[in-house]
């Protein structure tokens, strides 16, 4: 009974040493698994990382500004709640300029666009535009006035030198009032129908 009781001793101590080689093996397996996905991953990011960095490097230098570059500037007035926008023409100090050196020229202006053929800036300012007009009659000729933020005349910006007495009566008598205009497009077009 004895050597029944001592060979069941060995017999489980073997399966126990068994069974704790193969609980280790495995463990062991587990990590080198955990290991190589981790290192999968971190490798991964790196090749994203580069990616990013080769299409920044490569999305700079091809975004820079020509001769052909047209700038549009957005300024939003405050005080009279207008958009006003204007295109101009690139100077040669703003050619070949990226993002960030047109922004240094352009400080306090928000770039809403930059691409080679076209910018685009904005700022919003607390000031009254410059396109408020008031088309006035004065010795019977039409003038324009400049208007401040109070509607008073500011300036006379243009004597058209179109006489009154070729127009009609509801013409003459809202003249005579006054015809406040906003817009230089919508100054230019009723100037036309009055020619």
């Amino acid at each position: 009974m004895k050597k029944y009781i001592i060979f069941i001793l060995i017999v489980a101590l073997a399966i126990s040493f068994v069974l704790g080689l193969y609980l280790y093996k495995l463990n062991k397996i587990n990590e080198e698994i955990a290991f190589e996905a981790e290192y999968q991953r971190i490798e991964s990011q790196n090749v994203i990382k580069e990616a990013e960095n080769i299409l920044k490097e490569t999305s700079s230098i091809d975004n820079k500004t020509s001769p052909n570059t047209k700038i549009i500037e957005k300024i939003y007035y405050n005080d009279c709640e207008h958009l006003v926008q204007t295109e101009k023409k690139i100077t040669e100090s703003l050619i070949n300029k990226n993002e960030s050196e047109f922004q240094i020229e352009y400080m306090g202006w928000e770039i809403q666009k930059f691409t080679p053929s076209e910018v685009v800036v904005y700022k919003e300012v607390y000031d009254f535009c410059n396109e408020h007009f008031l088309l006035k009659e004065v010795e019977g000729e039409i003038v324009i006035y400049a208007l401040d933020k109070y509607d008073n005349e500011r300036e006379i910006i243009r004597e058209t030198g179109i006489q009154t007495k070729y127009l009609s009566e509801l013409d003459i008598d809202n003249l005579k009032e006054g015809i406040k205009v906003y817009g230089k497009k919508n100054l230019n077009s009723i100037i036309e129908d009055f020619e």
